[in-house]
């Protein structure tokens, strides 16, 4: 997983750099919103769900084809619930995002960062090190009728000791997502 990540960041940094070179201000704006939810993909301490509604930026950096297929950039953010170990607490997220798609056509790919926040570092018997976790994630839309769609995500959370001394638990959580998606 740590490869991905290292990967999902460098082509969100090229992205910015050689994206912010071309504009195109018909990106702009909330473009999309839904719910998701997800639950554990690899077995920890304890099972987690997660429940969240979530909404898409667009960023006016694109970079496509005539086709209309391309590179289109997207801030995320999310609320939700994070449940395990008999603990509920709340989850947040904020985010960019590269998106491989063609905004007529029904599939698109998509990869991302983000920084989330969680109310408790501790649920049940998994302690995740700090309530500040970073996050990576890549993941597939279809556009099932006009604006409606659905998709999948694999997402994974970390501390990622960036801010941390290292001895300090750092036990990372993957998850499953599924969603229902709205594009306006």
């Amino acid at each position: 997983m740590r490869h991905i990540c290292s990967l999902i960041i460098l082509m969100i940094s090229l992205f910015g750099i050689f994206g912010s070179c071309l504009g195109d201000e018909t990106d702009q704006g909330w473009k999309e919103a839904g719910i998701r939810g997800g639950l554990s993909a690899t077995a920890k301490r304890e099972y987690f769900h997660t429940y969240e509604v979530y909404a898409e930026y667009g960023l006016p950096w694109a970079l496509r084809s005539s086709s209309g297929w391309g590179l289109y950039q997207q801030l995320n953010t999310a609320a939700g619930v994070l449940m395990g170990g008999g603990d509920n607490g709340f989850i947040g997220s904020l985010g960019p995002d590269v998106a491989l798609k063609n905004p007529w056509n029904g599939l698109e790919l998509d990869l991302g960062i983000s920084i989330n926040l969680i109310d408790k570092r501790r649920f049940g018997k998994q302690d995740f090190g700090s309530m500040l976790l970073f996050g990576a994630y890549t993941g597939v839309t279809y556009r099932i009728y006009r604006g409606l769609g659905i998709n999948y995500r694999l997402q994974h959370l970390s501390n990622g000791h960036i801010f941390y001394a290292t001895n300090t638990p750092n036990p990372g959580l993957d998850l499953h997502m599924f969603g229902l998606t709205w594009r306006f």
